[in-house]
């Protein structure tokens, strides 16, 4: 939440917590209490949501880890079949597996997830002669392996980020809802209390101001910064007389 949605959200607490306080004041009007319940639930779907906009994924560190499994297992299977590639005069075969750590680093997901198939391919059908080579079918196994989760997270990250934004925007509808609730149900009944208890209304309408906690923290930083200012200028002056 940005600053303004949590100052805004803190008032809500501030109001629920007010009332709860006061139940017994407002608890019989049934329309009123019913607005309250409903007002909770909204504070409640608040948090649920802002909870899950602040959580990070992790998706985009499990699709590095994936990336690096798979760029460690295809170079070293590369490296075998270009050998074979030497032996048998394979230019196809050499060109396929022509690739530095470095290369494999710079490639573009797809294009990684294009080599490593056309190598795969090319693996199992020297699975004999790369066996001389102590690349065993286990390691063709775990290039297999590796490239299919690294497919599998591939869009992970994207797909965190477009539900970060969902949450946001539904953190930003229930927010507007909750407001909607105060302003046109719950402020109009508590009105009516302004006879029977002034002192009620009163709490609830000073509950019910939103606090710039972050103006409120600049302003005493600044007032802070001030009377430093203020003594250091006093402790130099010259004494008179």
């Amino acid at each position: 939440m940005n600053t303004k949605q949590t100052n805004r959200v803190t008032m809500f607490d501030t109001v629920a917590a007010y009332l709860d306080s006061h139940n017994a004041v407002w608890s019989a009007m049934a329309p009123l209490a019913a607005a309250v319940q409903m007002f909770k639930d909204k504070i409640g779907a608040i948090g649920t949501a802002a909870q899950q906009q602040e959580t990070p994924t992790g998706a985009a560190d499990s699709k590095a880890e994936a990336r690096d499994d798979l760029e460690d297992v295809l170079f070293l299977t590369c490296e075998a079949l270009a050998v074979l590639g030497h032996a048998g005069n394979d230019h196809e075969l050499l060109a396929n597996t022509a690739l530095t750590r470095s290369t494999l680093d710079r490639m573009p997901d797809d294009e990684l997830i294009t080599r490593a198939n056309v190598v795969l391919e090319r693996a199992n059908a020297r699975k004999t002669e790369l066996a001389t080579l102590q690349v065993t079918p286990a390691n063709l196994d775990e290039l297999t392996q590796a490239l299919n989760s690294f497919s599998g997270l591939k869009t992970q990250p994207r797909a965190a980020s477009a539900e970060r934004v969902a949450q946001t925007q539904s953190l930003e509808s229930l927010i507007r809802d909750a407001n909607g609730i105060l302003r046109n149900q719950i402020d109009r009944l508590v009105n009516l209390f302004s006879r029977s208890d002034s002192e009620f209304v009163a709490g609830y309408r000073s509950a019910r101001v939103v606090v710039d906690r972050a103006a409120t923290h600049k302003a005493t930083k600044t007032e802070a910064t001030k009377t430093e200012a203020t003594k250091t200028a006093g402790s130099t002056q010259t004494p008179t007389g």
